[in-house]
C-alpha cells in the first residue's frame, strides 16, 4: 500500500509537466502529408487547404463518406502530428513539438 502512494506522487509531478501525444490513424498508408495534400477523393471529398482542415466534396451528386473528415480536420490543422492534451487541459491545443512524443 505504501509503495502504491510512493509510485502515485512520483508518477504525478511527471504528468502534469509534460503532455503526450496520441497518434491518429490516417488513410494511405498512415502517410499523414498525402492525407493533408489530397484528402481522401475515394470518399468524395478532397482538401483544399490542409493546414487549416479545409475540404470539399467532390461531385455533389454522390453521397460523401464522412468517416475521415473528423480525422483529416484535426490532424491537418495539428501540422500532421495531432497531440492530445492530457488530464483535462482542454479539448485542443497542448502538446509537445517534439514527433517522437507521439505514438
Amino acid at each position: 500500500m505504501a509503495f502504491g502512494l510512493v509510485a502515485l506522487f512520483a508518477v504525478a509531478p511527471a504528468m502534469a509537466q509534460g503532455k503526450r501525444g496520441v497518434y491518429e490513424e490516417v488513410p494511405y498508408n498512415n502517410n499523414p502529408d498525402k492525407f493533408c495534400k489530397i484528402g481522401y477523393p475515394a470518399h468524395n471529398w478532397m482538401a483544399i487547404n490542409g493546414k487549416m482542415g479545409l475540404w470539399t466534396v467532390i461531385n455533389p451528386y454522390y453521397a460523401v463518406n464522412y468517416q475521415y473528415i473528423n480525422t483529416f480536420m484535426y490532424v491537418c490543422s495539428a501540422g500532421g502530428r495531432p497531440m492530445v492534451p492530457s488530464h483535462g487541459a482542454g479539448k485542443k491545443g497542448g502538446g509537445s513539438s517534439d514527433p517522437a512524443a507521439t505514438f
